[in-house]
């Protein structure tokens, strides 16, 4: 296991897991522990990207864009370096505008098994 990362060559280098290929974020995972898990999210298209992780608490760590990002019923806008909480099973994502990139350092608990469905895409639902 790899225990140092850079977080700016992993956005550049956007080798996407296969198992984000048609989702609106495109993301890299970075660790895997017993608890929790890491990844990268990145986000290049202005469409819908709101989604729910039912069973996973999140934690994001901004490291790229200055868009406006939605938990909940609340929307601010965040930018490098902000840090956001979302509670598990709460609507939440980023809102880019034409041109917008968006990239953030995601840690999920309890561990994010891939082999499941572990998100429910908002625009799925409409």
């Amino acid at each position: 296991m790899m225990y140092f990362k850079n977080l700016d060559q992993i956005v550049e280098s956007l080798d996407t897991d296969e198992s984000t290929k048609n989702d609106p974020i495109k993301r890299v995972f970075v660790f895997d522990g017993k608890y929790l898990t890491a990844n990268v999210g990145i986000v290049r298209d202005s469409e819908n990207a709101l989604h729910i992780q039912m069973d996973h608490d999140e934690l994001l760590v901004i490291i790229e864009g200055n868009v406006d990002f939605k938990v909940g019923n609340e929307v601010k806008k965040v930018s490098k370096g902000d840090l956001v909480f979302i509670p598990q099973n709460t609507l939440h994502g980023p809102i880019l505008e034409e041109g917008q990139r968006f990239a953030a350092l995601s840690v999920f608990a309890p561990y994010f098994d891939r082999s499941k469905n572990n998100i429910l895409w908002d625009r799925d639902s409409a």
